[in-house]
């Protein structure tokens, strides 16, 4: 049975968007503190391509 989720790369491409996104929006509304909810959402996006690209070695 075929999975009907996004593929790895492009889940992780909007975790790291997702995040980027979050940290300017927090840079405008001048509130830094939620910048680190971005920075979690851009490192997340990043472990998921490190452990799809280590999975393919």
């Amino acid at each position: 049975m075929p999975s009907k989720g996004l593929p790895p790369r492009v889940a992780a491409g909007l975790y790291i968007a997702a995040g980027a996104m979050f940290i300017v929006g927090a840079l405008t509304s001048r509130q830094i503190a939620f910048s680190g909810v971005g920075v979690a959402f851009i490192a997340l996006g990043v472990v998921m391509l490190v452990r799809q690209r280590k999975g393919q070695d």
